[in-house]
């Protein structure tokens, strides 16, 4: 392949499932915000970044169409039976916003909470030191601390949205921070995050897809590259690659 990518690489792609909301058709089929990727619709390998899937959505609407899914965390693929419709109650046929990515070593892509400042941007935000692993925003997924810090400093005084996983619960949720240096303490966040191999997922988790828990709206301020079931697709921001080194954020 060219450009340094592997053929293991190029054919580990599929849209990103983001933003399920509540009450939604994929919300009822299951879908799991960030862990999950629609690598199949209606037996069609969605291998390029183009309008099949939207098309498929919209030729089924109020039919069952079927889905393969890929879930980076359990490592497996199933098949759901989705049926687009308007009239549930919020935007879209799904209701679930999606990106083209890839999901090459995906389930590394991850950074996890170890300690976490009294006061600090990262308690406030509801952030749980041990049991919580931040994904990435709608736009990126944190290939490495630094990615996080990345996108602390591109917000900085502004709040963000960034995807968070806990293995107790076993959910994903959107947690909202405000990366500030005024909040008394050391570090945009106030936290200290690790990644690499000793930090990745427990294999206690594996055995589940995961659960959505989204909040009541559609849209994430930051997802400029996230679309909705009935938008034009849009790529995926390239990920990083950095050591997997601590870092305090």
């Amino acid at each position: 392949m060219g450009n340094g990518v592997s053929a293991e690489e190029a054919e580990a792609v599929g849209y990103r499932v983001l933003g399920v909301q509540p009450a939604s058709p994929a919300s009822g089929a299951g879908l799991v915000s960030f862990l999950d990727f629609v690598v199949e619709c209606d037996g069609t390998e969605l291998k390029e970044l183009d309008s099949t899937l939207i098309d498929k959505i919209k030729a089924f609407e109020d039919k069952p169409l079927a889905c393969k899914i890929y879930n980076i965390k359990s490592r497996q693929t199933r098949e759901v039976i989705i049926t687009p419709r308007r009239g549930w109650g919020g935007h879209g046929l799904l209701g679930v916003t999606i990106r083209f990515d890839t999901y090459f070593k995906a389930d590394e892509q991850l950074v996890r909470v170890l300690e976490i400042e009294d006061g600090s941007p990262a308690q406030i935000a509801g952030l749980r030191p041990q049991s919580d692993y931040l994904l990435g925003t709608a736009e990126r997924a944190f290939a490495d601390a630094s990615a996080l810090n990345e996108e602390c400093a591109r917000h900085l005084n502004r709040p963000v949205e960034f995807y968070a996983y806990n293995v107790d619960t076993d959910e994903v949720r959107v947690i909202t921070v405000l990366p500030t240096h005024d909040w008394g303490g050391k570090g945009l966040l106030g936290a200290a995050v690790a990644h690499g191999y000793l930090h990745r997922l427990p294999a206690r988790c594996r055995n589940t897809n995961g659960i959505s828990v989204e909040p009541e709206r559609p849209v994430h301020p930051n997802a400029r590259n996230a679309m909705s079931d009935l938008d034009t697709p849009a790529p995926a921001a390239p990920a990083d690659g950095a050591p997997p080194l601590p870092h305090s954020t």
